[in-house]
């Protein structure tokens, strides 16, 4: 009765690896399909060094003036910013990150529609340059999507 215990217990064990697989190799392993990692995952893009400095230069700018009122991909008390940069161009989120209420101020349609969405509370301004705010940007597109991806594998491994 034991070894048969015994047996059925490795057996079920040995079935429920693939929760400890990582998520990398189970792209590449059978038990999940490839579609599935790649439906997930975003393919890595091939950045060249320049995009890779002014991405860890907006990294660091991101969590020094932005991360106590946004994420990338989830609201926090400001809006997330993942696809910001399809939303409105470098001219207008300039100006937006350095004095957000002169925009609102403006009658700016989009800047008056999130000043009101957030319970007109006005971002803060920020010295910040127009090369500084660039690398941001360059920084939240690199972000966009991981939360996602990772509750994905997540709730594929659940």
């Amino acid at each position: 009765m034991v070894l048969v215990l015994g047996v059925i217990g490795a057996v079920l064990y040995r079935s429920l690896d693939w929760l400890q697989t990582p998520p990398a190799q189970l792209a590449l392993s059978n038990e999940v399909p490839a579609a599935a990692a790649t439906d997930t995952l975003p393919a890595p893009a091939a950045a060249r060094p320049e995009q890779l400095k002014a991405i860890a230069a907006g990294d660091a700018l991101f969590k020094g003036n932005c991360a106590q009122c946004h994420a990338v991909n989830d609201v926090v008390v400001g809006p997330a910013l993942a696809g910001i940069t399809k939303r409105r161009p470098l001219s207008w989120l300039v100006p937006w990150v350095k004095n957000s209420g002169k925009v609102v101020a403006s009658g700016d349609e989009y800047a008056v529609k999130i000043f009101a969405q957030f319970q007109k509370q006005q971002m803060p301004s920020f010295q910040l340059s127009a090369r500084q705010i660039e690398d941001i940007m360059a920084y939240i597109e690199s972000e966009e999507g991981r939360a996602t991806a990772v509750a994905g594998v997540v709730a594929l491994r659940d």
